[in-house]
């Protein structure tokens, strides 16, 4: 019995220690920059979103969540209501800050910067091959993305293609996709980032797997 009640307490001594423990939270963003974040083991996910959302000037926060890999390496979505010492690794916790919440309608988007956080996302969606769609519906979203990275079609820099090639934009870029992207790009001349964010939006939310994150089966 003495020995079960210590083994209780040593159990019960480092699971305190544990939430008493600082984490120094690496999140990554949809640009791919980075932030360290630090909090007590114990705090709660909805404090380290908060902050994460505040320290981007994210205002319309209901759309996106903090995604990490837990030990079996599977995707999950950071529990705003559990302590984060419960949830991710206290060795090199990191956490992806994205869109968790797909808007069927761009247009509902009220804040420019969330639909540039959108843009970023399905940006990221087309190159992993997430964002599924034929050709010719590739070639027209990466052409609003180049419009709004670059700028307008310049025929001085922009006629061999090169500033195309060196971005991975599908996973399965070649020669022929370049040259639709170029043929958009020069029909879209004029374009604002901003106009150019919204129309990739409203291509990408055609495509059938929109917002769909497809996950191995166990």
């Amino acid at each position: 019995m003495t020995s079960q009640s210590s083994e209780g307490h040593d159990g019960k001594d480092a699971a305190v220690r544990r939430s008493r423990k600082i984490m120094n939270i690496t999140v990554y963003f949809l640009d791919d920059s980075s932030h360290i974040f630090q909090l007590q083991a114990k705090s709660l996910g909805q404090i380290l979103f908060d902050k994460v959302c505040k320290f981007l000037n994210v205002l319309e926060v209901d759309y996106f969540g903090l995604e990490y890999e837990d030990d079996k390496k599977a995707k999950c979505w950071l529990d705003a209501l559990k302590p984060l010492c419960s949830q991710i690794s206290t060795s090199f916790p990191t956490m992806y800050f994205c869109v968790k919440f797909y808007t069927p309608d761009p247009v509902q988007l009220e804040d420019e910067f969330t639909r540039y956080l959108f843009g970023l996302q399905v940006k990221k969606d087309l190159a992993n091959g997430h964002l599924q769609c034929n050709d010719n519906t590739a070639a027209v979203m990466i052409s609003y993305i180049v419009q709004a990275d670059f700028g307008d079609y310049n025929p001085e820099k922009c006629s061999d293609g090169s500033y195309l090639s060196g971005c991975k934009f599908v996973p399965f870029q070649d020669a022929e996709l370049e040259k639709k992207v170029i043929e958009n790009h020069k029909k879209i001349v004029g374009q604002t980032p901003a106009e150019a964010d919204l129309n990739l939006l409203e291509t990408a939310r055609r495509c059938e797997l929109y917002g769909i994150k497809m996950t191995p089966a166990k």
